[in-house]
């Protein structure tokens, strides 16, 4: 999968940082799920800001596209 990340977004038409701004989010998704799973709940604010983050930068590249 590591290997197919730089021609990724050439196959599919997807911009490179749009595809790296999903790809965070999804690894933050996993970070909190992680998180409330353990019951390490002062850790979450930062999954929270982190995740906040890559969803404005996922949602403005997809509005200014």
């Amino acid at each position: 999968m590591g290997a197919l990340g730089p021609h990724r977004p050439s196959l599919t038409g997807i911009a490179v940082w749009l595809a790296a701004a999903v790809g965070l989010v999804l690894v933050q998704i996993g970070s909190l799920a992680l998180h409330l799973f353990r019951g390490e709940f002062r850790d979450i604010w930062l999954d929270i800001v982190l995740l906040a983050l890559a969803a404005v930068t996922v949602w403005l590249a997809t509005t200014w596209l």
